[in-house]
């Protein structure tokens, strides 16, 4: 069953008329490691969604897009913060994440989009 992420990836390949093979070169990655990220069997890593981005020279909303998949595939995050208040601040996060509102959430997401 293919992943939103998957779905993204292969609008990009049809758009640029590229096959899986192809796109796996331009990203140095194995056929069947994108196949895997594709339909979910992995978890795309740090910074995967950001190289197809590069590679492809992606508009802004279609690399918000697919900011938004890879982040919806992912089961974890990891975050290393440079600062004390980072860490406390990441740390609270985490523990609380599954004990907030929808509204908070949409609070919290609000403030974090802002430029």
């Amino acid at each position: 069953m293919i992943t939103e992420l998957g779905k993204e990836l292969r609008k990009i390949r049809i758009d640029q008329d590229e096959r899986l093979l192809d796109m796996a070169e331009r990203l140095e990655k194995s056929a069947a490691f994108v196949s895997a990220v594709e339909v979910g069997k992995k978890s795309p890593p740090s910074g995967f969604e950001e190289a197809v981005i590069q590679a492809y020279s992606l508009a802004t909303d279609v690399a918000e897009r697919l900011r938004q998949a890879a982040d919806r595939a992912r089961k974890a995050f990891t975050i290393e913060p440079n600062s004390m208040l980072g860490r406390d601040t990441a740390g609270l996060l985490a523990r609380r994440m599954n004990d907030l509102s929808e509204d908070q959430l949409k609070d919290i997401r609000e403030i974090l989009n802002k430029k």
